[in-house]
């Protein structure tokens, strides 16, 4: 019986080569558009769903039976505020910090770009197809017949630096969660992502 491979170092360390290899050849530009468009291929493939409630898919969601939480644990923690308890990136950077040492510099120039011309989210390179691939695939997803929507509030890097939009958005979108904001900094001590999810009036 084959055993189950759940992480491939030499793939994990690669991807990110890889991704400094386009930005070598196409710019700090070129490696958040290509991050950007590989996520929204990615979303694309998957299945579309539909609920009847919101309370089935809250559950799916929570039980790892959508496609949103097809890459990652996501806990629900207010009716509408969600959390990712581990960056699924986090063994492919650990094992790059493990084998080759501190990132390149070009994943802060890239996170930098992404923020100041996508939306101010991203913690670190990754978050760009994570939050990109997000965002996609809820359009995939309608509950009751209403298109699912999705906003990012914060996210946390391998460093510890947590990304947190502007406080005006920050306070709107908190609310939209139904999350205080002193709730919202103690999730972020334990989890890699917080984000609200909400289906369209």
């Amino acid at each position: 019986m084959a055993e189950d491979i759940k992480s491939n170092p030499f793939i994990d360390v690669s991807v990110f080569l890889f991704f400094e290899d386009i930005a070598d050849k196409q710019g700090v530009e070129g490696f958040t558009n290509y991050m950007i468009s590989q996520a929204e291929s990615l979303a694309k493939a998957v299945p579309e769903e539909e609920y009847e409630t919101w309370e089935d898919f809250a559950n799916a969601v929570s039980a790892g039976e959508s496609v949103f939480s097809s890459f990652e644990g996501i806990k629900q923690i207010s009716p509408n505020g969600f959390v990712t308890e581990i960056c699924p990136f986090s063994n492919a950077i650990r094992e790059y910090i493990k084998r080759l040492g501190n990132f390149n510099q070009v994943h802060r120039e890239a996170t930098d770009h992404y923020n100041n011309t996508v939306q101010p989210s991203a913690a670190f390179s990754a978050c760009m197809m994570h939050q990109t691939y997000r965002q996609e695939v809820a359009k995939r997803i309608k509950i009751a017949g209403k298109p699912l929507n999705y906003a990012q509030i914060a996210a946390k890097s391998y460093t510890g630096h947590v990304a947190m939009p502007p406080e005006a958005w920050k306070k709107v979108l908190l609310s939209k969660a139904g999350v205080s904001e002193t709730q919202g900094y103690m999730e972020m001590r334990e989890n890699a992502c917080l984000y609200v999810l909400y289906p369209e009036d």
